[in-house]
């Protein structure tokens, strides 16, 4: 299954968990806004994208790995052929030729 899928669906069950527990669930709310691009982790600093990992529920030593395979070259490649990247578009910080 598609890596980024999977940080959508730990997001939810985040947010389920939250709201049963009737914790502030704010920022996972945010975030499923900002998860409804899929090309989010080419547009946001690493520092950034591994503080949403945190957030969705990616233990720790997982951080690294998780991040590298949301940014992979195939994501990338995959993304621009769904037209969900511009490789023109300045908002894109990590680009493949």
């Amino acid at each position: 299954m598609d890596k980024f899928v999977i940080i959508k669906i730990m997001n939810e069950a985040m947010l389920r968990l939250k709201r049963s527990k009737k914790e502030d669930c704010k920022r996972n709310e945010k975030i499923k806004e900002f998860l409804e691009d899929e090309s989010l982790f080419f547009k946001i600093r690493k520092e950034i994208a591994i503080k949403v990992l945190i957030n969705v529920g990616v233990k720790e030593e997982k951080l690294e790995e998780t991040y590298q395979k949301l940014i992979e070259k195939n994501m990338y490649d995959n993304l621009i052929r769904k037209g969900k990247i511009d490789p023109k578009d300045d908002n894109i910080i990590i680009k493949y030729n």
